[in-house]
């Protein structure tokens, strides 16, 4: 078996376009009801944010990238910027009337995450800043689900030609946003990344179906053109291609510490492999395998570095 660790050299440029945030991290037992007066353990402050979690994984695999991630006006931006600084990842925008955001995540014993998110400089995108993003020909570009309130960018978005490549991770804002710019998304061919909530969430919304099944999402990519991967958790991902039955692709088994992250580090795997050639299957194994070894360690920054990946391929290979 490939270790494909030692053949990441990238064909295609890659955008990543969202959001740096402030993470705040509580751990409890479990969330508390309304009312209720809960003790909980510090789990200390990071730099993170879907984007910014994709761009720092990205940057570890020594993958180049166009960092479109607004840095703030305030204390949240100083630590946003020192962190990009110290991810090899320079600063193309600044915002010069809003902070980042930031959130606090609560961890609970069974590993799941709540996030409480205060708004920042990433929901005010205009044509000013837009327009400093560059669009490299063939260009892979990466957006969160999050920032597609904004009306600027949704059509920056639309417009893009289509030479580039869409990695759309639509999160859970999938239902605050509009049915007809979905609609219009898809239309657009991109890679989507879905977990067993989003899939039925769109699925619903496009097909008004009670739940979603890999039949549904087989549907999805058909009727759409467009090619996407179903993360299962524990149970794997999938991968589902127009006119073509979905493909497993098991999951690494590792001892979970949380799974703060665990989405966009798939994402940050997969978009790697697709920027050097591989196939949607052979990337989403990569980003299956990025995101094991996050899962394994507190925070947001637990993204590997080559080497580490590499070490962790043939651990896995021999069965470790």
């Amino acid at each position: 078996m490939t270790i494909t660790a030692d053949l990441l050299s990238p064909r295609r440029p890659i955008v990543v376009i969202g959001a740096a945030f402030g993470d705040m991290i509580l751990h409890l037992d479990a969330l508390p009801h309304s009312g209720s007066d809960v003790s909980a353990r510090d789990g200390g402050r990071q730099i993170g944010g879907c984007a910014f979690n994709v761009a720092r994984a990205l940057s570890r695999l020594e993958l180049p990238l166009i960092n479109a991630i607004p840095v703030g006006n305030g204390e949240w931006g100083q630590a946003v910027a020192q962190k990009m600084a110290l991810e090899n990842l320079p600063v193309l925008l600044r915002h010069p009337t809003h902070d980042n955001g930031w959130c606090l995540a609560l961890v609970e014993a069974n590993k799941e995450r709540t996030f409480i998110t205060i708004e920042g400089c990433e929901q005010h995108w205009n044509n000013e800043l837009l327009a400093q993003i560059p669009q490299p020909k063939d260009a892979i570009i990466y957006v969160s689900g999050y920032e597609l309130a904004s009306e600027a960018l949704r059509q920056w978005i639309l417009d893009l030609t289509e030479d580039k490549t869409l990695f759309v991770d639509f999160g859970p804002r999938l239902n605050d946003l509009d049915i007809h710019f979905i609609q219009a998304l898809l239309g657009k061919a991109p890679v989507l990344t879905l977990n067993r909530d989003e899939l039925s969430v769109l699925c619903a919304r496009l097909y008004d179906l009670d739940s979603a099944t890999l039949d549904a999402a087989s549907r999805l990519a058909s009727d759409w053109h467009l090619r996407a991967i179903c993360r299962f958790d524990k149970d794997g991902a999938w991968v589902v291609e127009p006119d073509a039955q979905p493909q497993h692709i098991p999951a690494c088994r590792v001892k979970v510490y949380d799974t703060i992250a665990a989405g966009d580090s798939h994402c940050a795997g997969t978009i790697a492999g697709l920027a050097c050639g591989m196939d949607l299957r052979q990337a989403a194994l990569l980003g299956n395998e990025v995101a094991a070894i996050v899962v394994t360690r507190p925070g947001a920054d637990g993204a590997p570095g080559r080497e580490e990946l590499r070490q962790f391929q043939i651990q896995q290979q021999n069965g470790r």
